[in-house]
């Protein structure tokens, strides 16, 4: 069964030699846990940026038993981020400009429920291109019943 949720994202994104950059959304979305206990939560987010309204149609799915976060972000740029704690994932970002190869590289992934409709996912994690670490970040995904 689905249920209306807010979705608030917040990220942490830290880059060698530049500043501490936090980005934070605010959004409606549905969340819903499958037959099997798989929690997935659909939202859209929007970015302004240079003058233009950006939409993005994402997904997070947490797997039933709650070791993998994997999220789907869909639009003018996609990627497909997959979290699981102590392992690597390589992923591809495209943007408008072509594809980037990376790998995310999760140090601590951790979910706390509460209430149908409730549910906090944090993960914390680096992003390497080419086996350089290009930024240590921290993502956290929380839904509010609405």
């Amino acid at each position: 069964m689905k249920k209306k949720v807010e979705v608030n994202v917040s990220g942490i994104h830290n880059r060698q030699g530049e500043p501490e950059e936090q980005i934070n959304t605010v959004s409606e979305g549905v969340y819903e846990i499958s037959s099997d206990g798989t929690g997935i939560i659909e939202y859209k987010e929007i970015q302004e940026a240079d003058g233009h309204r950006l939409v993005f149609h994402n997904k997070a799915i947490i797997s039933s038993d709650r070791t993998t976060l994997e999220i789907q972000r869909g639009g003018a740029m996609s990627t497909g981020l997959v979290f699981t704690e102590g392992k690597e994932h390589e992923t591809e970002y495209n943007t408008p400009y072509g594809k980037m190869f990376m790998k995310v590289v999760t140090k601590r992934l951790v979910f706390e429920e509460g209430d149908a409709g409730v549910i906090k996912a944090v993960a914390e994690y680096a992003i390497k291109m080419d086996d350089e670490v290009v930024s240590d970040s921290v993502i956290t995904i929380e839904t509010k019943a609405r």
